[in-house]
């Protein structure tokens, strides 16, 4: 295991001292490089540009080697009064919420000396978002799925270190969209607009051949990537090593030196912590690893709140899942509490609206169908002539590569509650994460398993999942009638002027989402992570956010 590693010259030097031969070893300053060695078993989904990186692991990449106007304040609810500075310094809000004014922070370099600036955080918004027409536009990216052309107008640049962003609504959670990855600053040397061909790929992906710096538009984080080993999709080593243009060096990061090693389950990253290989395992052990771990004393385990969901969904291009009773039916048919108990002992909370527990107006919506609600599932199934002799059958697919916690074991308790109503069964299949991606994009998966990390802490930011269009179920804000409502509501919420509005639109939302059962909520999980007992700097909040630049050794 590397920690610390030194590179000493020893100087020998011959010293006669009245006639008295002698030897001396004198050691210089020794340059000391701190590594830690960080375990897990995600991966990049497509790369860490991030007018294209829409996944966990990506963001958390993107959040270490770039940074945002504002950041939220760690161990903190990611509330709005949570937000302080990073590269803006202080921020005001008009009287109707439409436009924000940013001040910068003056004399931030990126890692080669380009200036930060007013027309960098322009330019990086401009291409991000495409708000002019010449920028990137990703349908699976995270700005267009997360709305930032309906919500931003324009940026404009008011001095060399004062930013303007109009917006087209009052939207509630500004600041938090401002602190989410998708709103980083890009470096425009490596971050080229688009050129207008929808046959090139404009996005800066991961390239062998141009290397590390090559491979990513990033600059103003933490760290800075020297080494990105990747095969086949997949990623096997990244390194990370402190950024001396940082605007916050030296006060982080406080390791000088980050190794991510990635591992194909979960099996091989407890193996990989049990050796001694890793200092850090995140992302995903299973309860029993990390119950195995929290027993032995050589090792911490940390626990924190957790933003994470879960949830079901149906392709309602397939019959008979574009039928709401059959899709209620389901729902009642599930038992959350068999699933917490079982497979997650605990460590997780049966999930009964999209909008976590915890947060913001939530409202468990989905209770009204009980846990394995078995007489109304076959109630409701006899209409469409299903019994114990005649059972629907269910196509239940879920990821097999570890990208989702114990998703084998999941889709086996979905499946068991399912079937003991005696008038359905289950098939499973399953795909790893790659394919299971393309299936959903295909629409060719009848009933699957889903997860959400969110984007910003906010309501606005789970509510819109039953209609997302990226999900390609035949269901969305356009088509029915019902994605059109939920839509509507989506709307009212996030741009109300005050909480009470807010409050109203979501809980009719939710309510609405329970009655229509595009995605079925299942869980809300913990956080958790294992590491060798001297370790220090993990924080784990409801953000969901690493920090690798916390990092250290005690």
């Amino acid at each position: 295991m590397e920690r610390n590693q030194t590179i000493a010259i020893v100087v020998i030097i011959v010293i006669a001292v009245g006639g008295i031969a002698g030897y001396m070893l004198l050691f210089p300053p020794v340059p000391t490089e701190d590594v830690m060695i960080f375990g897990t078993t995600d991966t990049v989904e497509a790369s860490i540009d991030m007018a294209q990186s829409y996944d966990y692991f990506g963001w958390e990449i993107i959040t270490t080697l770039s940074s945002g106007l504002v950041e939220i304040t760690p161990g903190s609810e990611g509330t709005s009064d949570d937000i302080r500075a990073a590269l803006a310094t202080s921020w005001t809000r008009s009287t109707d919420g439409k436009t924000w004014d940013f001040d910068l922070r003056e004399g931030v370099t990126f890692f080669d000396g380009t200036p930060f600036n007013a027309t960098v955080v322009k330019y990086s918004f401009d291409r991000n978002c495409n708000l002019t027409g010449t920028g990137l536009q990703e349908p699976d990216g995270p700005q267009f799925n997360m709305g930032y052309a309906d919500i931003i107008h324009d940026v404009e640049v008011t001095g060399e270190y004062d930013v303007r962003f109009n917006l087209n609504i009052a939207f509630a959670p500004f600041l938090q969209l401002m602190s989410c990855a998708a709103s980083y600053m890009v470096h425009p040397a490596y971050a080229p607009l688009s050129d207008g061909d929808p046959a090139t790929i404009d996005y800066v992906q991961y390239n062998a051949t141009l290397g590390p710096r090559g491979s990513h538009p990033n600059g103003l984080g933490p760290y800075v990537l020297a080494e990105w080993e990747r095969v086949g999709g997949e990623d096997e080593l990244m390194r990370l090593e402190a950024n001396e243009a940082y605007w916050n060096y030296p006060n982080v990061p406080l390791t000088d030196v980050i190794i991510i090693q990635f591992y194909a389950d979960e099996a091989g990253l407890a193996a990989a912590m049990t050796a001694g290989d890793i200092d850090v395992a995140y992302r995903h052990l299973t309860p029993d690893q990390v119950d195995t771990f929290r027993d032995n004393a050589a090792y911490t385990v940390w626990e924190g709140p957790g933003a994470a969901i879960q949830y079901m969904l149906f392709q309602q291009d397939i019959y008979p899942y574009n039928e709401t009773p059959i899709r209620q039916a389901i729902a009642a048919a599930l038992n959350r509490t068999n699933l917490a108990e079982t497979v997650f002992l605990g460590t997780v909370d049966p999930l009964y609206s999209i909008v976590p527990a915890g947060m913001a107006f939530h409202k468990p919506s989905f209770e009204i169908y009980g846990e394995a609600n078995y007489t109304f599932t076959n109630d409701t199934l006899a209409t469409y002539g299903y019994n114990a002799a005649n059972k629907l059958q269910v196509n239940l697919y879920y990821e097999s590569s570890a990208h989702y916690p114990s998703s084998g074991d999941q889709a086996a308790v979905y499946k068991s509650d399912l079937e003991a109503s005696g008038t359905i069964a289950v098939t499973l299949h399953n795909y790893d994460w790659p394919t299971y991606r393309e299936q959903r994009n295909a629409g060719t998966m009848d009933v699957f398993i889903y997860g959400w990390y969110p984007d910003y802490i906010d309501p606005d930011n789970y509510a819109f999942l039953p209609f997302a269009s990226w999900l390609n179920l035949g269901y969305n804000e356009t088509y029915p009638q019902g994605g059109i409502d939920q839509y509507d509501l989506w709307v009212a919420g996030r741009s109300a002027e005050n909480d009470a509005a807010r409050q109203a639109a979501y809980y009719a939302l939710q309510d609405l989402q329970a009655q229509e059962v595009s995605c079925i909520p299942l869980w809300q999980g913990t956080t958790n992570a294992v590491s060798s007992s001297d370790v220090t700097g993990i924080i784990l909040d409801i953000t969901l956010n690493w920090r690798h630049w916390l990092l250290d050794f005690a």
